[in-house]
């Protein structure tokens, strides 16, 4: 504490502890604090007078909100009630009320969700730690609507639904993902809804996510789940198993996926197989798409590593438009090699052998037409560690692929089909990259770079979506023995190695799994 003036001594022992009662350091303190309060500024005072002034600090500390969370602001509580009245529209902001502004341009034309906006913001900054620009959810990525934040504004859109008062909620927990939950429920549900239906908030304002939250609502509110919309035939065993899904990372799609598999199989490692493969992307043709999945699941002893390829093929055989080609050296687009293909009286062995067909087509055409598209703007990467299982120096590289050609020689060589994504890469919605590994150690001339590892990224969610060794082996799956005896034991022991490096890769790039 400040050391009081020597003609005040006398009075030093006797103030002391009442200025530690008032949270004050020194005589200027206090005597700012008394003008602040309407009280006396004078030292010397009645025990009477010093009481009157404690009284005022407990009363104060009284009316403090114990709730308050400690990254409350109120200095950006302001900025943002300014935003809420429609100011600072030309300003230079932070990034998190640059955010706040945009979400409230947004809702121009519609007052209500404008206020309801205002009054989720001012409460959940006071309360909560859901300001913060993090990724929500790991499905989506580094999009801007991907964080509770932007999860705020969606449920904006439905205060007029809200069943429960804004002002009554308080966070059970310090984590932002459980405080989100516990909000959204608060707002929207009278009964339990499974987490993963949380993702429907996390993906902006687009009819997909506007109907996912309104199965959201439509659950909470205590009705069946088989009519709220979906565009998909829910069982009742389909319904049941929904209900009963824990986890949260998952998109809507991926877990109705992996629900619809494990209802018809009871396997439910196959149902992830198939829930975070292509059939999750969208809901579309589910009556077909319904066939071919009650046909995967009833094959017992099939590789699960299949699934999505199956599904591949499936798909280029009955939807893909074809390309035609004409005299003059053009080529027109075309009805899909097979519209009226089903799943009746199918043989899956004859599937299989249709589809490495397929593959060995796709991955042998020396004559497809030149594509080439612009570097993702991820980097390569280089990797050099002695193989202690090997006692090699070996140099793992990730190089990007960015023509046509390149892809089908990457497909021919891991025999796959990665030579049919290149529309994809030429759209900008994915990339391919080859993990591969090179023995330091041999001799230059037998020095060749083993290709280990195909991996796609969704260049919008900066997320790896597919990545999969020869023969469409995985590195911990469950391998197909006459294909690993083809690859050699030394290309599975790099197999296995591969994900570490991979997963270097994708630290230093930003990248996650989706």
């Amino acid at each position: 504490m400040t050391t009081l003036l020597m003609d005040q001594t006398d009075l030093v022992e006797d103030i002391q502890e009442h200025f530690q009662t008032l949270n004050v350091d020194s005589i200027v303190a206090y005597k700012l604090w008394c003008y602040r309060h309407g009280f006396s500024k004078d030292l010397d005072k009645t025990p009477e007078q010093r009481q009157a002034e404690i009284d005022l600090i407990e009363s104060q500390e009284q009316q403090r909100d114990p709730d308050i969370s400690k990254y409350h602001n109120p200095r950006r509580a302001e900025y943002m009630a300014r935003i809420f009245k429609g100011e600072l529209q030309n300003d230079t902001l932070s990034d998190v009320l640059f955010r706040i502004r945009a979400m409230y341009n947004q809702l121009d034309g519609d007052p209500g969700a404008q206020q309801a906006l205002g009054r989720l913001i001012l409460h959940v900054d006071k309360y909560g730690d859901l300001m913060r620009p993090a990724q929500a959810s790991k499905s989506y990525g580094s999009i801007t609507a991907n964080t509770h934040l932007a999860g705020l504004g969606q449920l904006a859109r439905h205060q007029k639904d809200w069943i429960r008062p804004l002002e009554d909620w308080r966070p059970e927990s310090g984590k932002p993902r459980e405080q989100f939950h516990t909000l959204v429920r608060h707002l929207l549900a009278k009964y339990n809804v499974p987490a993963f239906f949380n993702n429907a908030f996390f993906q902006g304002s687009t009819p997909e996510s506007h109907a996912q939250q309104e199965w959201f609502k439509h659950i909470g509110m205590g009705q069946n789940i088989r009519t709220a919309g979906i565009p998909m035939r829910i069982t009742k065993r389909m319904a049941h198993l929904i209900l009963q899904e824990r986890g949260h990372r998952p998109t809507i799609y991926q877990t109705l996926r992996k629900v619809q598999f494990e209802a018809f199989s009871g396997d439910r490692r196959g149902g992830w197989t198939i829930g975070r493969g292509p059939l999750s992307e969208r809901l579309e043709n589910e009556d077909f798409w319904e066939t071919v999945v009650q046909f995967l699941a009833n094959q017992t002893f099939l590789e699960r590593s299949y699934i999505n390829p199956i599904i591949d093929y499936i798909r280029n055989q009955k939807f893909t438009p074809q390309r035609i080609p004409q005299p003059d050296e053009t080529e027109i687009e075309g009805p899909p090699l097979h519209p009226n293909f089903c799943m009746k009286g199918r043989s899956i062995n004859k599937l299989i052998r249709q589809v490495d067909t397929w593959h060995e087509e796709l991955t042998g055409l020396e004559d497809v037409a030149f594509e080439s598209w612009n570097p993702s703007g991820f980097r390569e990467y280089e990797h050099t560690v002695l193989d202690p299982e090997l006692k090699r120096n070996v140099q793992w590289t990730v190089h990007e692929m960015l023509t046509s050609q390149q892809l089908h020689a990457e497909g021919r060589i891991m025999h796959h089909c990665v030579g049919s994504y290149a529309k994809r890469c030429v759209a900008g919605e994915q990339c391919i990259w080859s993990l591969r590994a090179l023995d330091l150690d041999a001799a230059e001339e037998n020095q060749i770079q083993e290709h280990v590892l195909t991996i796609a990224v969704n260049t919008k969610k900066k997320a790896v979506v597919q990545h999969a060794g020869k023969y469409n082996l995985k590195p911990f799956g469950k391998k197909h023995l006459a294909k690993e005896r083809q690859t050699g034991n030394i290309y599975v022991h790099l197999l296995r190695q591969a994900p570490t490096y991979m997963r270097m890769w994708m630290d230093r790039e930003g990248l996650s799994f989706a």
